[in-house]
């Protein structure tokens, strides 16, 4: 039987209660919108089988060589927030019988992760999406359109790949992993609360989102809310806050995915640092994506993509993000900033927590400090 000491020892990533044979685990969410499983005593077996294929705390990473390049496909630019690697790896897969899943927003502009089969659905599932996913029931659809005898691409956060892999161990030929290099997964319940207060202020909800909006370039890390009858905002009031680390699930500090050694085929990211590394590869601030591959499936699956495309081997130490050496460490604010964010709402932390407050200014002021001596 799952049994949780700790909020850190669960990712959300649900494999757990589609795992289940009778029914008995819930995925339920916490006040901030992390789910976690929920037993049902009465309807457990105590078979096992929710704790064999738990990843988080039991951690696995193909073995051997990681083979990393600098992709962009210049097609998939305009839309793209790195290189486009993302949609071409769905494009690919659709192409060759692949049924694939990733994170899409709702009519309420929820995250969830969807089933795509077609290339005109695969729209939704292109971009980022700073929020967790909710990925209830997804890991059982997976395994049914397996066992159905299905190719399937799964593209998601490491710990979710990681539960998929283990739910479907035994149709690991059939089934793709794409992973993110991912920053920590922040919380849904502050992303609805940011999206009420903006329509609080502009009379009307936003129909759509973009995190990092691809027409302000590359490196701009702003996000774009579109209403209906109002002109969109471009702003970083929630981006801001996310790369504070005050609103990130609880074990994204003490992630064990924080690796090169990836529990999946693939593996995608912003290709930072592409322009020291390949000086003229990729110089338009128009996005580059780098591309890790774990796995002699991985490396099969995408030995061919359009001629178009432009690729070249990197050194992955000359590219290497912070969350592939460790996992990023939450603010030593976060607690103080969920019970605010609980009790007072979105512009109440906004205020405290943002550019303009205190406990930032004095965290730059040492951030400063710490610098000067170390040089």
């Amino acid at each position: 039987m799952i049994q949780l000491a700790r909020p850190e020892d669960c990712c959300g990533c649900s494999a757990c209660a589609s795992a289940c044979p009778h029914g008995a685990i819930r995925m339920e969410a916490d006040s901030m919108g992390f789910r976690y499983p929920v037993v049902d005593a009465s309807r457990c077996t105590d078979c096992g089988l929710c704790e064999k294929v738990c990843a988080f705390p039991h951690p696995s990473a193909a073995e051997g060589e990681v083979l990393a390049e600098a992709i962009r496909f210049p097609d998939l630019l305009d839309g793209s927030q790195s290189g486009g690697l993302s949609s071409a790896l769905m494009r690919k897969a659709v192409g060759e019988g692949y049924v694939v899943y990733g994170a899409a927003m709702d009519a309420d502009l929820a995250v969830r992760h969807c089933r795509a089969e077609r290339v005109a659905d695969l729209e939704p599932l292109r971009l980022s999406k700073y929020v967790q996913s909710d990925m209830d029931g997804v890991p059982g659809a997976v395994l049914a359109d397996l066992k159905a005898g299905r190719k399937v691409l799964f593209t998601g956060t490491p710990c979710q790949c990681a539960g998929v892999a283990r739910l479907c161990a035994a149709f690991r030929d059939r089934l793709l992993l794409a992973d993110i290099v991912c920053h920590g997964v922040p919380a849904p319940a502050l992303w609805q609360g940011y999206l009420a207060h903006e329509a609080a202020l502009e009379g009307e909800k936003p129909v759509a989102a973009l995190f990092r909006d691809p027409s302000l370039g590359w490196h701009a890390h702003k996000e774009r809310l579109i209403f209906p009858h109002r002109p969109s905002k471009v702003q970083d009031h929630y981006t801001f806050l996310f790369y504070r680390h005050l609103m990130l699930r609880p074990c994204c500090s003490a992630c064990p995915y924080a690796s090169v050694q990836r529990p999946s085929d693939i593996t995608m990211a912003d290709c930072w640092g592409v322009e020291k590394a390949l000086p003229g590869f990729a110089d338009d601030n128009r996005g580059c994506s780098l591309m890790m591959v774990s796995t002699p499936r991985g490396r099969s699956f995408v030995e061919s993509f359009p001629d178009a495309c432009r690729r070249a081997p990197i050194d992955l130490q000359k590219v290497l993000q912070r969350n592939m050496v460790r996992p990023t460490r939450a603010s030593r604010y976060a607690k103080s900033f969920e019970n605010d964010y609980l009790r007072k709402g979105f512009a109440y932390v906004y205020r405290h927590y943002g550019p303009s407050s205190l406990n930032y200014r004095l965290e730059q002021a040492v951030w400063r400090l710490k610098k000067r001596f170390r040089k």
